[in-house]
């Protein structure tokens, strides 16, 4: 579900050189991935959020994306309720998660992503490499959550 997703966003960020890390501190992009299925969803976006403002209130924030579910579903109004936000992609958006990446690094406006495009993705999800060995990471049953929301990645 979204551990799915999750790893395939890493294995396309892995593409222009962004690796997994464990540690918030050396993140230069934070992924939110996010689920709609729980009535707080969209309270723990904004905690989330308000955790890594704190965490780097005197430093270069890295770059904030917010994917999955809520994503979709509250797309504008996270990026007009919260100006930390650099990017917003549905579920159906993430083969166009590095376009999105670099274009934020060459400070392009904030983004959103909510359209489908179905041809497009799965032609670009196709021909990115699987890094997970899992036998669930190999096919997407269902679109949704295991309450593991978030992925951090560094640049090398």
């Amino acid at each position: 579900m979204n551990e799915y997703d999750s790893n395939r966003i890493y294995d396309i960020a892995n593409k222009i050189n962004y690796k997994k890390t464990n540690n918030l501190e050396e993140a230069d992009c934070y992924v939110l991935n996010t689920c709609h299925i729980r009535e707080k969803a969209t309270d723990k976006v904004y905690h989330d959020i308000g955790r890594v403002k704190k965490k780097f209130k005197n430093k270069k924030k890295p770059i904030i994306i917010v994917t999955g579910c809520v994503a979709q579903a509250e797309g504008d109004v996270l990026l007009n309720n919260e100006k930390y936000i650099d990017a917003i992609l549905g579920p159906q958006s993430y083969h166009l998660f590095n376009k999105t990446l670099l274009n934020i690094e060459k400070k392009v406006d904030k983004v959103n992503l909510t359209e489908f495009n179905v041809d497009e993705k799965f032609d670009t999800l196709n021909n990115i490499k699987n890094s997970s060995n899992d036998v669930s990471s190999f096919l997407t049953i269902q679109e949704g959550c295991n309450k593991f929301c978030k992925m951090l990645i560094r640049s090398n």
